[in-house]
This record gives structure tokens, C-alpha cells and sequence, in this order.
């Protein structure tokens, strides 16, 4: 973990400072002299070395200092863990939600392989498939916050909020998930520990519980831990439409505003956490299958 965050991190701090672009002209309206773009520099310090100041990023990441951001002069710590449990709050609650209907949709339509019902289940997960986040996300607005005026279109004001960027994340993770759940039920119904355990003569419904759906979870398990690096990293468009002051959005405007500490912390935390639920991920491999050992 240690090495995959330092990696990321390196490689973010070098990235954005080598692409095209002056934080200190952007920071300043146009026509303003080059003396006191200059003297913004100098405040910022992007006018020292690279190598010096990743040295300096270095020694203040070391101290839990993750520097201060260039509008404001806000710490980005302080910014970062504003933003990340509402992150973390939105992607709970579509993670959820889409692994509850997912295992449902998933358990009915492989218990009746080829019938009507699991056509069905493959036509919804192939539209679901096919429709863009982005598209979805400024559909759901324009339906249900302007048309209708059910739920808000922006910001966390309320359990409400939640309604519209949820479905959006949980149209965009049901389709896999479904797949991931229907193919494993399948395959799991086939083994011959399930055989035996019908001659045994235990109920259906506790073969499909115990036995079925502890080794079938293993793959909707990997999938629910790289989906959550989704919700919390790639689910920027969902907050950019929605603008949900989550840690997507800020990363989002700290990219447009070269604001290069708050791109780092905001890289840092992401890589961290996503990490970190794939090491939980891989630690739960072995509780659901007792045939998988470390």
C-alpha cells in the first residue's frame, strides 16, 4: 500500500507541473505585468526547481502537512476531509443499494436460466449498460428537478439530494455487478459440493444461501471493491453535474485551477482509500471460501 501511494503520488506531482499551463497566470486576470506574476510565483513557489520543490512536498507529506492550496490559501488537509465523507457518504449509499438489487436481479434471473425472466434481466442490464452517466445524470435533472421539482438538482441539502447523483452511480455499477452475480450463481449451481448437498437433502433455499452464494460472492466482492474506487475516484462527471461537494469535485476544480497541492491531497486520499479496499477485499477472499488461503 505504502508503495503503491507513494508511486501515485510521485508520479501526480510530476505529471501537473510538466503539463502546459502557469498556475500564477491563471490566478491573475489577463494583462497583469509580468513583475507581479513573478511575485506570485515566488508566493506559491512554482518559481524553484521541480526537484527542489518535490523535495519540500516530500518533507511536509511526512509531517501530515499536505501544503496549502493556491486560491485561498486554504490547507488542503482541512479541504480534502470537508469534502471526503460526503465522497464517502454518496458511494455507501449507491454502493449499496446497486449490490442489493444487483444480487436479487442476479439470484432470479440464474436460478431460471433462458426464461422470460432473465431475458428480461440481460435487456434492462444491456440498456443500462449503454447509457452515458453524464447523459443520465442531466436527464435525471431536467425530469425530476425542473420538470417535476421532486428532488434538488444541486448541492447536500438533505437525504433528498441523494436521490438523483445515487441513481445515476447505481444505473452506471448495476449492469456489471448483475453480469458478475448471474454468471457466478451459474457457475456455483453446477459444482458437485452443491450436488451433494441436495442429496443430503437440505432446503433449496439453504443451499443457495450457505453453500451457493458464499463462493459466488468472491468475484462480486473484487467487483464491489474496484467499483468503489470508481464511486470515489471516476465519479467526478456525477458530482460536476450534481455539484456535490465531494472529493471529485474538488480534485475536478483544482485541475482546472492548476491548484497543484490540492490535485496532490486530493490524489493522496483517493489512492489511499482505494488501497485500502483492496486490501479488505482481499483479506474477505478467504472468509468466503475456505478453499483460498494466504
Amino acid at each position: 500500500m505504502v508503495l503503491v501511494i507513494f508511486g501515485v503520488v510521485t508520479l501526480t506531482f510530476f505529471v501537473v507541473r510538466l503539463v502546459p499551463g502557469d498556475p500564477a497566470r491563471l490566478m491573475e486576470p489577463p494583462g497583469t505585468p509580468e513583475s507581479i506574476i513573478q511575485t506570485v510565483r515566488q508566493q506559491i513557489g512554482t518559481d524553484r526547481p521541480i526537484p527542489v520543490q518535490y523535495v519540500d512536498f516530500l518533507s511536509g507529506l511526512v509531517r501530515g502537512d499536505l501544503g496549502k492550496s493556491f486560491r485561498g490559501g486554504r490547507p488542503v488537509a482541512e479541504s480534502v476531509a470537508k469534502a471526503l465523507p460526503n465522497t464517502l457518504l454518496l458511494g455507501l449509499v449507491s454502493m449499496v443499494v446497486a449490490t442489493v438489487l444487483s444480487v436479487l436481479t442476479g439470484i432470479a434471473a440464474a436460478l431460471r436460466p433462458n426464461s422470460w425472466i432473465d431475458r428480461a434481466v440481460l435487456v434492462v442490464v444491456s440498456v443500462a449498460q449503454s447509457t452515458p452517466n453524464f447523459w443520465l445524470g442531466v436527464m435525471l435533472v431536467l425530469i425530476f428537478a425542473i420538470e417535476f421539482q421532486w428532488f434538488p438538482a444541486i448541492d447536500m441539502a438533505g437525504p433528498a439530494s441523494f436521490v438523483l447523483p445515487g441513481a445515476t452511480l447505481v444505473v452506471t455499477l448495476f449492469p456489471l455487478l448483475v453480469r458478475t452475480v448471474r454468471q457466478s450463481l451459474l457457475d456455483s449451481l453446477g459444482e458437485d459440493y452443491v450436488r451433494a448437498a441436495r442429496a443430503r437433502g437440505l432446503p433449496e433455499h439453504r443451499v443457495l444461501l450457505v453453500h451457493v452464494m458464499k463462493v459466488a460472492a468472491v468475484p462480486l466482492i473484487t467487483l464491489v471493491g474496484l467499483q468503489a474506487g470508481f464511486v470515489l475516484g471516476g465519479a467526478v462527471v456525477v458530482e460536476s453535474i450534481f455539484n456535490w461537494p465531494g472529493i471529485g469535485n474538488l480534485a475536478l476544480k483544482a485541475i482546472q485551477d492548476r491548484d497543484f497541492p490540492m490535485i496532490q491531497g486530493t490524489v493522496l486520499v483517493i489512492a489511499g482509500v482505494f488501497t485500502l479496499i483492496n486490501v479488505v477485499v482481499d483479506l474477505t477472499y478467504a472468509a468466503l471460501d475456505p478453499r483460498i488461503r494466504y
